[in-house]
């Protein structure tokens, strides 16, 4: 049996890294490892393992700083893949094949990857109708666009973009001449980021997607909540402190950011950092990749959009 992982999104998608059967493959960032990683620096110098023992393939962690993670999940010990599976550690998502072995035309458990079509597998089922993508619910917009809308909209809540005007200097103005309710996140003279309210159809959204979309601007978000317990719930994440008491700045508002900060919070951690917040959409490495967050059982679990 051959392992091979695929690196779909991060600083080396595109690669495949093959596991060949009766080896143990260490991957990480530094010489360390077996197979060393230097463009992603979320990762740790000897990060996570595969074992094929021909029969089987399995993940381990080798006590990562920031966690491996199979299908959204951290792993704890050691996870079996299958066929499918989506891995993630560091700021890299790899998805797995394992050929000549009789899982290798299997559907996978759980997926991270949601495909466009009229079933969407994953951790839960999306019809292209529950996506408005059965009638012409986004007009103006591609087909790609419409199923980042409909992702954002399917489930009623409201919607909410957090923005970085410092990814584009006309963000203000735009926000100025949408008539949409925004509130800037702190109070300084350069503001750090702003949140605005997005409902159905607004006129913004039309910049926000075609424009911003895979542009750093920021991220979408979806609550029951409204603007301003939502923008109070930020605001007591844009500084931290480490365990000296140094204060940091988290830019969590970046989704370069957001990608690698998200993955790696325990259950607790990502309680707390989502707070009224149901869910999180995030643009992946690709523009035609959306990336969906959630509270899991083990901290913020995963599912992939792809945008076409």
């Amino acid at each position: 049996m051959l392992v091979i992982l695929e690196a779909v999104s991060g600083p080396i998608a595109g690669r495949r890294i093959e596991v060949r059967s009766g080896t143990i493959l260490r991957i990480g960032r530094t010489a360390k490892s077996d197979y060393a990683l230097g463009e992603d620096s979320y990762l740790s110098g000897q990060h996570f393992a595969i074992e094929n023992d021909g029969n089987e393939a399995r993940a381990r962690d080798l006590g990562s700083s920031n966690g491996t993670f199979v299908n959204g999940e951290r792993v704890v010990s050691e996870n079996v893949l299958r066929e499918g599976d989506s891995l993630t550690a560091g700021g890299s998502t790899f998805t797995i094949h394992l050929e000549g072995n009789e899982q290798s035309g299997r559907e996978p458990a759980s997926r991270a990857t949601t495909l466009p079509t009229d079933s969407f597998p994953g951790t839960s089922k999306i019809s292209r109708a529950e996506l408005g993508l059965e009638t012409e619910a986004w007009p103006g917009f591609t087909r790609g666009q419409s199923v980042l809308l409909a992702s954002l909209y399917r489930s009623g809540e409201g919607v909410f973009a957090v923005l970085d005007p410092m990814r584009d200097a006309r963000i203000p103005a735009f926000l100025d001449a949408s008539g949409e309710r925004f509130i800037a996140l702190d109070d300084g003279v350069r503001v750090a980021a702003y949140v605005v309210e997005l409902p159905p159809h607004a006129r913004l959204l039309d910049v926000l997607i075609k424009d911003g979309w895979s542009r750093g601007w920021g991220f979408y978000c979806l609550s029951t909540a409204g603007l301003d317990p939502i923008c109070a719930h930020f605001r007591n994440f844009i500084t931290l402190y480490t365990a000296a008491g140094t204060p940091l700045t988290f830019r969590f508002w970046d989704p370069r950011v957001l990608r690698a900060s998200l993955p790696a919070f325990v259950q607790q951690e990502a309680v707390d950092f989502f707070g009224p917040l149901t869910r999180i959409v995030v643009e992946g490495e690709k523009a035609e990749m959306a990336v969906e967050y959630s509270v899991g059982p083990r901290g913020a679990k995963h599912q992939s959009v792809v945008l076409v």
